[in-house]
């Protein structure tokens, strides 16, 4: 029988409370974070949906401000994921309310990579919504230490609080036979995310490295065509596919490889190890953390990364063991339940 990571204790089962829940896109990490606080309090959800342009931003805004002016005395406490333009006035109205108000730092709204025009700080304006939500929020719950070092640099006064992301799949009953695979998976639908995600990296390894096969899961080769038109024999690529596909894939895989350029946590990273995959990642942002000494850490070289992968599964015995007890023990669904149900309960 498949074996599970244990949920909340029973003890924090207290649905007096309620919930405002704020978010964008109903991600994988969002979707786990309203199940958690919903089997403990009574949650609310609101989306507040991602838009362009001005005017249907404050479109949005208007129709949160009547939403929050109506219920913001109907709940306890309200949660957001991301700030962001959707994260300032749950904020405000918690404020003048007397509620707490709890934001989700995940890595977007600390990041600024100007070549690329990533990150929200690029925007003064966008920049001004996330750095403010930060400041006057009740408590930043920041997904890992490269987050909270971000938010403590940008909010000084701010109150913080370490919950790192998590891992929500059932381990497997018996391992799966490894092949020569290497795995990368990401949202890859224009040139930005491709280079954040550090594709062009990835192709040069496999370029390198015949004797492996190189899979990258969730890149749309319509609309990036021009940059997959010269692709190496040993790649394969396949769309976006549902998540409860993806432990399919990492079963299989022998190295996950995330050559990102920004990177706040990593989740698929974190789901590969739970799947003993080895992972190979760079330097940057919280993925050494994540990642610990179950894995290589690297530098962006592909000469250097190709090398390794040929030569590491017969480096470092037990690598993948070390990375499924690392996620378990640190990045369980549990482990982030208990403290997110901690933080709001002892507010």
């Amino acid at each position: 029988m498949p074996q599970t990571v244990p949920y909340i204790k029973t003890a924090y089962r207290v649905k007096s409370k309620s919930i405002l829940f704020f978010y964008t896109n109903y991600t994988s990490f969002v979707r786990t974070d309203f199940e958690i606080l919903s089997s403990v309090y009574t949650v609310r959800k609101y989306q507040f949906k991602p838009v362009t342009g001005l005017v249907n931003t404050a479109v949005e805004l208007i129709k949160q401000f009547w939403f929050l002016a109506l219920n913001i005395w109907k709940c306890d406490a309200v949660f957001t994921w991301f700030a962001d333009y959707h994260s300032l006035l749950p904020v405000l109205f918690a404020g003048m309310a007397r509620r707490k108000s709890f934001v989700v730092i995940g890595g977007y709204e600390v990041c600024r990579i100007k070549e690329l025009n990533y990150g929200a700080l690029c925007s003064r304006f966008r920049g001004f919504f996330c750095v403010k939500s930060m400041q006057w929020c009740s408590l930043n719950l920041t997904v890992s230490k490269y987050t909270d070092r971000k938010v403590k640099y940008l909010a000084p006064s701010s109150n913080r609080q370490l919950v790192p992301n998590c891992v929500d799949f059932v381990l497997p009953a018996d391992r799966a036979v490894k092949e020569d695979l290497v795995l990368t998976v990401g949202i890859i639908d224009t040139k930005r995310s491709f280079l954040l995600k550090g594709i062009d990296t990835f192709m040069e390894v496999a370029a390198q490295t015949p004797a492996y096969k190189f899979v990258i899961v969730g890149l749309d080769t319509f609309k990036l065509a021009d940059l997959v038109s010269d692709l190496p024999p040993n790649v394969t690529i396949y769309a976006r596919m549902p998540h409860d596909e993806l432990p399919g894939w990492y079963s299989r895989a022998r190295f996950y490889c995330q050559l990102s350029r920004s990177e706040s946590f990593g989740v698929s990273i974190a789901e590969s190890m739970l799947y003993a995959c080895i992972p190979i990642v760079t330097s940057e942002g919280g993925m050494p953390e994540l990642v610990g000494d179950a894995g290589y850490i690297v530098r962006r070289d592909a000469a250097v990364i190709s090398h390794l992968i040929s030569g590491a599964a017969a480096g470092r015995p037990g690598l993948e063991s070390a990375g499924v007890k690392r996620i378990v023990e640190n990045f369980s669904r549990s482990k982030r339940g208990e403290t997110l149900v901690k933080c709001i309960s002892n507010s």
